[in-house]
């Protein structure tokens, strides 16, 4: 049995409008999984590994710096956008042209853009938690009415 993972990436708002949809597995193809569309995207993402169960570490996701991601990473970084992220598992012995109805899913992981960098070559944005996991301070991210709402007047 040989087996493979494929990655998903869904960028949304707070509403639930899905911004894009991404998978990394089937090179230069638009597939159907889940009752969604998923365009090819070759990304990579690291730190569902690397650190332990609550500990609030980030997981970074890298892809090329075409039009297309660029866009989305400077939307998804300016907006606080929510991104959710799973990894499928599969045999590749039962087909390998489209995703099987019976992958496994192997880790999944919701958060919300926090911060990113890029280069000429590659984009990141990070994906975690916006609230400080320590203390009473201020949690990284920008406070805009569309996040909090008006405030008081007094």
């Amino acid at each position: 049995m040989a087996r493979a993972q494929s990655q998903y990436l869904r960028i949304y708002d707070t509403t639930g409008i899905t911004h894009q949809r991404w998978q990394s597995y089937y090179s230069g193809k638009t597939v159907s999984w889940g009752g969604a569309s998923w365009q090819y995207v070759p990304f990579f993402a690291d730190g569902f590994t690397a650190g332990i169960s609550g500990d609030e570490s980030d997981i970074t996701v890298t892809a090329p710096a075409t039009t297309l991601v660029m866009q989305a990473f400077e939307s998804a970084i300016r907006q606080g956008r929510l991104v959710n992220l799973s990894i499928y598992q599969f045999d590749t012995t039962l087909g390998n042209n489209e995703p099987q109805a019976g992958q496994e899913l192997v880790a999944a992981f919701t958060g919300q853009v926090v911060g990113g960098s890029g280069g000429l070559t590659s984009m990141a944005i990070q994906l975690g938690s916006a609230l400080s996991p320590v203390g009473a301070q201020i949690p990284p991210r920008k406070f805009t009415t569309r996040i909090m709402g008006k405030g008081a007047k007094l």
